[in-house]
């Protein structure tokens, strides 16, 4: 009965879906790329191609979670020569992120979770095994890989108490999808408990296989010419990267405030669709914004920057003094901080962190970042940093040590993966 009316809901969901994209495409055709992928209708010459093939499939629905596999992917590619590895995602940036260089490698988006998609979506592709990154939970999806018998798992899951308490409501209908789960690998005690709340599925602890996602091959370089590129010296770059809607406003201020002739301030917006709002902000103002896309040739290094191309956040933070995460100065719930700490850069945090209050709550307690409570605090570790010349280094040789430490995860999902194959 509750997977009935949940199809009627998806369903019903879908045109809105549909418009949301068209209006989307209006700005970026991207956005209409492979929309028969979005209702699972594919080639029928590679159906039979795909059936003879032994593939592993990951839904990563963004960029994160895309990168965060990485490390595993090369692994298997290397462990099973003969393997190949379907990622599906969700979003365009998740699409479009650059995967590593494998013919074994196809990617494709998950189908709007109707049931017949779900049903045509796995009879193409026929996985042994299909790994699921934190908390999408699409559960016609879920639904047809039980009845098809593929093992279906929720790796990295995570599930903060805000996320419990609107799901609480629901909890039959939850619980009557995720108990139909093989298994459920969460990355904390904290996302255990959550998940014990509000499901009877067999759920135990992982770790976060984002502690183990590396730079990529050749960051330093793209560094190195990005400094160049915008006449970095001895300045202090502020990177605030993954920026939600009103974050911005407040870190202009404060740099604005903070009146350092050598301050720079970068901003990541997180969603690509803000690009324009963003330097609108400071067009208001009368500041000149300079476009990462439009950077040309610049005679001297450029008080503000919009990042506004897609897949360079480790560029980006690698030319930081100091990572400021986004979504964690409002309250949004925060990202994820590694990427920067991963590079050796200093990293701050703010009040916001319930989408990673384990992850920020133990590298604080290492010493291994900066947090701040409200945006004074912000303004004086960057004071801080100022006088005693820019470069903390306890504070970078502990999150080194915190990121070695907290590794792991990737061998349990090698070792998981391994029982399919």
């Amino acid at each position: 009965m509750y997977f009935f009316f949940y199809e009627i809901i998806i369903l019903c969901f879908i045109p809105f879906a549909l418009a949301k994209l068209f209006y989307r495409g209006l700005i970026k055709l991207d956005h209409l790329k492979y929309l028969n992928e979005r209702f699972a209708i594919y080639s029928k010459e590679k159906k039979s191609i795909w059936q003879s093939r032994q593939t592993v499939w990951f839904h990563c629905v963004s960029v994160g979670e895309t990168k965060a596999v990485f490390t595993l992917i090369e692994i298997l590619l290397k462990r099973y020569p003969k393997t190949y590895f379907l990622i599906s995602h969700g979003t365009l940036t998740g699409r479009n992120t650059k995967l590593p260089n494998s013919p074994r490698i196809h990617r494709t988006y998950l189908p709007y979770d109707t049931k017949g998609a779900g049903k045509r979506f796995l009879f193409y592709y026929q996985p042994k095994v299909g790994l699921i990154l934190e908390t999408e939970l699409w559960f016609n999806l879920i639904n047809q890989c039980r009845f098809h018998k593929i093992p279906l798992h929720l790796i990295n899951a995570r599930l903060s108490k805000n996320s419990l308490n609107k799901y609480l409501p629901f909890k039959e209908f939850i619980n009557s999808g995720l108990s139909q789960l093989n298994s459920i690998f969460v990355r904390s005690k904290e996302d255990l408990d959550n998940f014990s709340s509000l499901t009877e599925a067999n759920t135990e602890i992982m770790g976060n296989i984002k502690f183990e996602a590396r730079p990529p091959k050749g960051i330093q370089k793209k560094i190195n010419q990005l400094k160049k590129k915008l006449k970095l010296t001895n300045q202090f770059v502020l990177v605030a990267g993954s920026t939600r809607p009103g974050e911005e406003k407040i870190l202009l201020k404060l740099v604005q405030k903070l009146n350092y002739k050598n301050l720079i301030l970068a901003i990541v917006p997180r969603h690509p669709e803000r690009f324009d709002e963003v330097e609108k902000i400071f067009q208001a103002q009368n500041l000149k914004i300079i476009r990462k896309s439009k950077l040309g040739k610049l005679s001297k290094a450029p008080k503000y920057i919009l990042v506004d191309t897609m897949g360079d956040l480790y560029e980006v933070y690698g030319i930081a003094s100091l990572a400021v995460i986004g979504g964690s100065i409002l309250d949004y719930g925060g990202q994820n901080p590694i990427e920067p700490m991963s590079l050796n850069i200093q990293t701050a945090v703010g009040p916001s962190i319930y989408n990673f209050r384990d992850m920020v709550s133990d590298a604080e307690r290492d010493k291994a970042i900066f947090r701040f409570k409200d945006i004074d605090e912000l303004e004086q570790i960057i004071k801080n940093l100022l006088i005693k010349g820019q470069i903390n280094q306890n504070i970078l040789r502990n999150a080194q040590q915190y990121i070695k430490n907290s590794s792991g995860s990737t061998d349990k999902v090698v070792r998981l993966v391994n029982q399919y194959l």
